[in-house]
């Protein structure tokens, strides 16, 4: 039975991230001008200067959720890519007519389109613009907050924004690990 055994290989990616890492601040602290390192509200930044010179796969996950939290469809994007470019495939075979999204969505455009296609797309508006306080009900305010709740969710049980994947095709098949157990709770099975 010893070729059943498993021998872990060794290998030391942690430490040549951290040399990496300790090479990047150097170079920063070295040839970086002064003005960029003190620019305004540098200190509001969530994510160092050093540390974007290291590389990383960034990514969106577009979700469609019913109010019960159930996922009805999702599109996963290249962080760069714009949300609203991912709503046709989105809504793809979308039998609901009426869709509450985040600011990320807003486009008088985008609303223009989707109600020729049958859609009825809500946004809230940000708090600086015309009509915000009124069109901003607190009730659909409230069922945004639901629906953002379902996402807390995902990342508390599912840890879905560390999905250690090395490109699209990973992280599609780790939404897809998450997606199906998460909806099965929705039904019982005897």
């Amino acid at each position: 039975m010893s070729h059943l055994q498993y021998t872990a290989k060794s290998h030391h990616l942690q430490w040549n991230i951290k040399q990496l890492s300790k090479i990047c601040h150097q170079l920063y602290r070295n040839y970086c001008p002064e003005s960029f390192k003190h620019r305004r509200n540098v200190n509001l930044s969530k994510v160092s200067d050093q540390s974007l010179n290291l590389w990383f796969y960034g990514f969106k996950v577009h979700m469609l959720v019913t109010l019960s939290g159930y996922i009805l469809n999702y599109v996963v994007t290249p962080a760069s890519v714009h949300d609203i470019r991912a709503v046709e495939d989105l809504l793809e075979n979308c039998q609901q007519p009426y869709i509450l999204a985040d600011l990320g969505y807003l486009s008088r455009d985008l609303k223009d389109h989707l109600v020729q296609k049958g859609y009825h797309l809500w946004t809230p508006l940000r708090q600086n613009m015309t009509g915000a306080n009124q069109h901003n009900h607190w009730k659909l305010m409230a069922m945004r907050r639901t629906i953002e709740t379902r996402f807390s969710e995902l990342c508390a049980l599912f840890d879905v924004e560390h999905t250690l994947a090395r490109g699209e095709t990973g992280v599609q098949l780790r939404i897809e690990q998450i997606v199906l157990p998460y909806n099965l709770r929705y039904f019982e099975i005897n």
